[in-house]
């Protein structure tokens, strides 16, 4: 059986502005109990000469096994 993925990006911003009572251990617990496991952060490259940054913002990157029936 091939597992199966599906993925969240939200940049760090969006992130800490949800729930933004919550501490962020608490938000990342709420997004633990719907499956979501943190996998990386993406940080945004910083401008060179000739080279602009592919990301806007920094990011948190998620991911979760998709159950298939």
């Amino acid at each position: 059986m091939q597992m199966k993925w599906e993925y969240k990006v939200l940049t760090v911003d969006k992130f800490l502005s949800i729930d933004s009572d919550l501490a962020i251990e608490e938000k990342l617990n709420k997004y633990g109990k719907d499956g979501w496991e943190l996998v990386g952060l993406l940080q945004r490259s910083y401008t060179t000469l000739g080279y602009s940054p592919k990301l806007d913002n920094d990011s948190i990157a998620f991911k979760r096994q998709i159950i298939e029936e």
